[in-house]
């Protein structure tokens, strides 16, 4: 046995790990707002939001969806006069339209074979792809597209969703990104049109191997937003150095409602916790701004 060979070499010593986290954790702390209001659903499809972001749109755009729009009908529920624009090719009609016969045809099948559990299963999922064609015939729109920073493979292009929204002057804008690592690649265009939201809820993916771009990208965010909230998304993990999670939803408040909270936040969610599990089956993780480190509860 050639003992050069099948000898392993020890595990590097964290600070010699190229790809361990190196986000900036001054940029995450935020500035609490009493408006802060948790809108859609209580575990993943749910966003911490300063009411006020809302109230001041009258555009909501939503980019990335699959088969929870919670948050979008909460956010049109708080503020009727909104106008909603979704963006997600992962589902359409044809998806829902399938997902419901299928489900419907199991129902029965399940209950006859002992499956209560799995027939409730497939009776929601009836249920949610019903409430699609409901919710999204009544003024809501929903385009098969991904956001891209072109129109490439039939591509929205992210500059070409601003410019609509100037040209029919449907803003001021809030808008939802969780578009699974592709915000870092339409970012740009939204800081450049900063002028034209009152806010963003954003899901940064993968913040240790894009902690460069993610650091850069923030600060710019910060020239005209400031952080109001920061949950971590535990159907992720941690950074290999145990310091913060891979995935950071993050809400942004533009500078000019800095301070600024709507008049009446109504009783919207009054006493709903503002974070929850995203997978209410793990532990959420805890970020200690006050030392600077994160770790899981």
């Amino acid at each position: 046995m050639n003992s050069n060979r099948d000898r392993i070499d020890p595990a590097p010593a964290i600070h010699d790990v190229p790809f361990a986290h190196r986000v900036d954790r001054s940029l995450l702390v935020p500035n609490r707002r009493a408006d802060l209001r948790r809108l859609g659903s209580a575990h993943d499809g749910g966003y911490v939001v300063a009411l006020e972001t809302i109230a001041a749109a009258r555009h909501l755009l939503s980019f990335g969806l699959a088969a929870n729009w919670d948050f979008e009908r909460d956010a049109v529920a708080f503020n009727p006069e909104l106008t909603l624009e979704a963006f997600d090719p992962s589902v359409g009609p044809r998806h829902f339209a399938g997902m419901a016969v299928r489900s419907a045809l199991s129902v029965p099948l399940r209950f006859v074979s002992a499956d209560p559990r799995g027939a409730q299963s497939s009776a929601h999922r009836v249920r949610t792809a019903v409430d699609y064609f409901r919710f999204f015939s009544r003024g809501a729109r929903h385009t098969r597209k991904r956001v891209w920073y072109n129109s490439d493979r039939n591509s929205a292009a992210i500059a070409d969703i601003l410019a609509d929204v100037r040209s029919k002057q449907r803003g001021p804008v809030f808008a939802k990104i969780d578009i699974e690592g592709s915000e870092y690649r339409i970012l740009p265009w939204i800081i450049g049109a900063a002028d034209l939201f009152t806010g963003l809820a954003v899901e940064f993916h993968d913040t240790d191997i894009c902690a460069e771009i993610f650091n850069a990208q923030v600060s710019r965010l910060l020239e005209h937003f400031e952080v109001v909230h920061v949950h971590g998304n535990n159907y992720g993990d941690l950074s290999i150095d145990g310091s913060l999670p891979l995935s950071l939803e993050i809400t942004f408040v533009h500078r000019s409602l800095s301070g600024v909270a709507t008049r009446d936040v109504g009783r919207a969610h009054a006493g709903r916790p503002l974070d929850a599990p995203n997978d209410p089956g793990r532990p959420d993780f805890d970020i200690d701004f006050s030392q600077g480190t994160g770790s899981s509860s």
